[in-house]
């Protein structure tokens, strides 16, 4: 293979953000028309939208000013310039990572093809560079353009809003038809993605595949030269392990029921566009339960600010409406208290957990070599190797399940707005804690570490010369002090 020039290596990385940015606009489009979303606003803006939080870009809603026709009236103005009739407002952050792990596959393996093929040179340290400086800077640029592209206007289904604030059947719907706002019926909102933090988000996406790729890549010739290539040599087996398992436990079965769906249609359809966006959300969930995070969801009313003379006007017209109690109580559950066939839900994702941990050690244990087997520990003895196993395998577990709470988090808050204040509605979130989950991740990786290595070698007949050897010698120090 010949040399090729710095803006050949720029523009191949450039051309591989561009491939992962094409594949997960395709997920999108196919998960939203599973789902029905055409029926609500374009496919194509809401393909867009989708697209751009896969790397972290938040969603604001607010009222559609095509539809506002209040906004001018000499009254809107008198109390609070809002909208007179009803409309809705909210804010989404939300990782859908199926559209995320997919641009990742196909950023890595377009990325990294040359360099896989390789077979007469190593690819210098500076040319891996300028490959990874292209690739950020085009998907920089391309998803802010992407969330540039993601805003629009959608149609709410017939009842959205209704509810969102005790009593406003009685009065709030009917003040709104006066006055010429939004009742029960169908409701329009604009909506719009943040490209800066898009665009922010689209850098660390590629910085964290591109390094996972070098680090776990095990065809590829990637210099890193010094401590990355140390690293690499010891700890790549063990990140390898973790993080193909869980590609793979996120890919197989979001493909099958996506498969199965899109032939079946109907609500199986339906199932199967939610399963592309979020099955792998669910799946971290699932995972790091296993681990002890503890994950809550809740779901709380928002009451009216009352800054606004008519919006208070509204809401205590409301409030007297005959509904009783305006005051809806909030509802939060925590998901390690689930249960399935009356067995703990923590305790099946445990074993889930721990059996596909061990697996992971036993597999990055038998590709190890020996010779890089040498623990942080002062430890030297004949089970030193394990140990070595259950440290690293503890750091990646801690590593990976903690940025992967992280990104699984979601938020979103969703409001009735009238004269330019709100009026009430709801906020929801799915929160789990990092620093539990990093924590209890790195106690349970090294127990699994340590278990898997030493099954790693039950068949070689070394696991009883292991623990016989570490007998004889612990039985030869005890001596040796003239314990009698």
């Amino acid at each position: 293979m010949g040399l090729i020039g710095p803006w050949q290596n720029a523009a191949e990385g450039a051309a591989a953000a561009l491939c992962a940015l094409v594949a997960m606009a395709t997920v999108s489009v196919l998960a939203l028309a599973l789902l029905g979303a055409s029926s609500f606003g374009s496919l194509w803006r809401l393909t867009m939208t989708v697209t751009a939080m896969a790397v972290g870009g938040p969603v604001t809603a607010g009222p559609d000013p095509s539809a506002d026709s209040g906004s001018t009236d000499a009254l809107t103005s008198m109390f609070g310039g809002g909208g007179m009739g009803a409309s809705m407002t909210g804010a989404a952050h939300v990782v859908p990572l199926g559209v995320t792990m997919s641009g990742a596959v196909v950023l890595w393996l377009t990325f990294s093809r040359r360099l896989r093929q390789g077979q007469q040179r190593r690819f210098t340290g500076g040319e891996v560079a300028v490959r990874t400086a292209g690739a950020a800077a085009a998907a920089m640029v391309t998803f802010m353009i992407v969330a540039g592209l993601g805003h629009g206007s959608a149609t709410l289904p017939e009842g959205a809003m209704s509810g969102m604030r005790p009593g406003e059947d009685q009065s709030a719907e009917g003040m709104g038809g006066l006055m010429g706002g939004g009742g029960a019926g169908a409701q329009s909102m604009a909506y719009e993605v943040n490209a800066g933090l898009a665009g922010l988000g689209a850098l660390l996406w590629v910085a964290v595949v591109i390094g996972t790729g070098c680090l776990i890549s095990r065809r590829g010739r990637l210099p890193l030269g010094g401590a990355l290539d140390k690293l690499r040599t010891d700890w790549g087996r063990s990140l390898s392990a973790v993080v193909r398992a869980v590609l793979v436990l996120a890919a197989l079965p979001t493909v099958t029921v996506a498969f199965v769906g899109a032939v079946v249609g109907g609500r199986a359809g339906s199932a199967a566009g939610a399963a592309l966006l979020v099955a792998p959300n669910a799946l971290v969930v699932f995972l790091t339960l296993g681990v002890g995070s503890s994950w809550t969801a809740a779901m709380h009313q928002v009451q009216s600010d009352g800054s606004n003379p008519m919006a208070a006007l509204m809401g205590g017209m409301a409030d007297t409406g005959g509904m009783g109690d305006t005051q809806q109580p909030d509802r939060v559950e925590h998901l390690r208290s689930l249960s399935v066939a009356d067995w703990p839900l923590w305790l099946v994702a445990l074993t889930v957990t721990g059996l596909i941990l061990v697996a992971c050690a036993c597999r990055a244990a038998r590709t190890t070599h020996s010779r890089r087997k040498r623990p942080m520990l002062p430890y030297r003895g004949p089970l030193a190797g394990h140990f070595v196993m259950a440290e690293r395998l503890g750091v990646v577990t801690a590593v990976v399940l903690g940025l992967a709470t992280w990104e699984v988090g979601a938020s979103g808050n969703f409001g009735i707005s009238m004269f330019g204040s709100e009026m009430g509605g709801m906020r929801a979130e799915l929160s789990g804690s990092v620093l539990t989950t990093v924590g209890f991740g790195l106690l349970i990786g090294a127990a699994a570490g340590f278990a898997g290595s030493l099954l790693s070698v039950v068949r070689g007949g070394r696991l009883v010369g292991s623990v016989a050897g570490f007998t004889g010698a612990l039985l030869s120090t005890v001596r040796g002090r003239g314990v009698r």
